[in-house]
């Protein structure tokens, strides 16, 4: 038997309070407490804000779940490769949360890893996102100077790959199935939902224009039903412009079209995080509920076996063109 293909990955993504005080204040305010403070650059102007999501992290029971689900998919990842003869070791580095990007590469250097691929837990591309995830690995790198591993490669995105549009469409499916409703039903409606970003953003990248398109093939898999996009978890105190229609826009115009039952699909998420659970999930139901209609979410893509698939393909695709370099 041939000896397995050896091969480091590192899983980049935002990341989400877990248990454990950061220590960076005393006494500790709480882990979400942290977690959203850090993500506004600890603005005390900002604070009324910071306090605002952090109640949404309260509500659905102070933590999330971020993390734990983004190194169960890079398992998912190692087990798929592993059975296709590549012995992969994964790491998982966040932006906003321990473990750090940073520390993580440290780590790596400190074992004596040399080289690896970047896979990019983010579906869509923007400065704030894809992009930045990628930049934030180069310059944990030059922060380390010559002992620092090299990126190996960066696989590819995948905002419009089968696999994943395959386990959104098979989600959206679960979803009316357990709901007792009929996407082909003129009273229901799917709404793709992805995280508002400053129109700045949008205007010097492919993330909305990438959403469309990962939405417009997810209909094409469920059979065209109903259907509108909508942004979501935008600061409302914002002094700039952001991408809409906002979420509960959304379901406003849905419901002034005579919809009486709306899906919502976390199209611009990989996993059931907190904007998932309570921006989407418990906004969303409120917001139909206002207006005389009916809300479910799907599940985000989480482990779903296309979806990991499409990842351990993505990753072989991107050895196999170094290999050739």
């Amino acid at each position: 038997m041939a000896p397995k293909e050896k091969i480091n990955i590192l899983l980049v993504s935002f990341g989400g309070p877990t248990p454990g005080c950061c220590k960076r204040v005393d006494p500790c305010p709480g882990e979400a407490y942290c977690f959203v403070s850090g993500i506004f650059g600890h603005n005390p102007a900002r604070k009324e804000r910071i306090d605002e999501v952090v109640e949404h992290y309260t509500t659905v029971g102070g933590f999330s779940r971020f993390n734990e689900i983004t190194e169960a998919q890079g398992e998912a990842v190692r087990k798929e490769l592993s059975k296709r003869g590549v012995d992969a070791t994964i790491y998982s580095g966040y932006h906003h949360w321990k473990p750090y990007v940073s520390d993580v590469i440290a780590g790596m250097a400190n074992e004596g890893v040399g080289e690896f691929l970047v896979l990019v837990m983010s579906p869509h591309q923007s400065s704030v996102s894809w992009d930045g995830y990628v930049r934030l690995v180069a310059e944990s790198i030059n922060k380390l100077g010559s002992r620092a591993p090299q990126v190996l490669g960066v696989v590819e995105p995948f905002w419009n790959a089968t696999g994943f549009i395959d386990a959104i469409a098979d989600n959206v499916r679960a979803a009316a199935k357990k709901a007792g409703w009929s996407l082909s039903s003129k009273d229901t409606a799917v709404l793709f939902s992805a995280h508002s970003v400053p129109e700045s953003v949008s205007k010097t990248s492919p993330y909305c224009s990438q959403i469309v398109e990962t939405s417009r093939l997810v209909l094409q898999k469920l059979g065209s039903p109903n259907a509108m996009g909508a942004y979501q978890s935008q600061p409302e105190d914002s002094r700039i412009p952001w991408t809409g229609p906002f979420l509960k826009d959304g379901i406003k115009q849905l419901a002034s079209d005579g919809i009486k039952n709306i899906i919502g699909i976390p199209v611009g998420f990989l996993g059931d995080n907190v904007e998932v659970l309570y921006d989407l999930g418990i906004e969303g139901e409120y917001a139909a509920k206002e207006h005389g209609a009916r809300f479910v979410r799907a599940e985000a893509v989480n482990t779903h076996p296309a979806f990991i698939t499409m990842l351990a393909d993505r990753v072989q695709e991107k050895l196999a063109q170094v290999a050739k370099v």
